[in-house]
């Protein structure tokens, strides 16, 4: 089951958006204010959730929001049968390929220095550990 987190526009507006598929919540819309509902990498359909369900995506919500707060050069993370992660770096996007035996491949190309690698690993096992999964 796929899961990620990714820095989005929408509407010229800065969000964030969780897909969770977890605990019966499918995705987090955070846009200042904490929405759940389904997201299907295009459109965010709010849906009303209990208040015990709402509790947990607001958990969720805190923890990743400080994840990328630490990671600021993070576009997004997904999990699915490996690890994919989208980053600036160097005024260019690059996207990591970290497999499950932790090896890191990039789309590009291009020299990247050791700390910045292993930061970029850091914050997406972080990810995978705030989602209780281990890759």
């Amino acid at each position: 089951m796929t899961k990620s987190v990714s820095k989005l526009k929408i509407e010229g507006k800065d969000v964030i958006m969780i897909e969770l598929r977890k605990h019966g919540i499918d995705s987090i819309m955070l846009n200042g204010e904490i929405k759940v509902g389904e997201y299907d990498g295009v459109d965010f359909v709010k849906k009303e959730v209990s208040e015990e369900k709402m509790k947990i995506a607001k958990e969720y919500s805190l923890k990743v929001k400080e994840l990328l707060n630490l990671c600021p050069c993070i576009i997004s993370i997904v999990y699915s049968d490996m690890l994919y992660v989208k980053f600036y770096y160097d005024s260019t996007d690059v996207i990591a390929f970290i497999s499950q035996n932790g090896y890191t491949t990039y789309n590009k190309q291009i020299s990247i220095d050791k700390s910045t690698e292993e930061r970029i690993k850091d914050c997406a096992l972080k990810f995978l550990e705030i989602l209780g999964v281990k890759l």
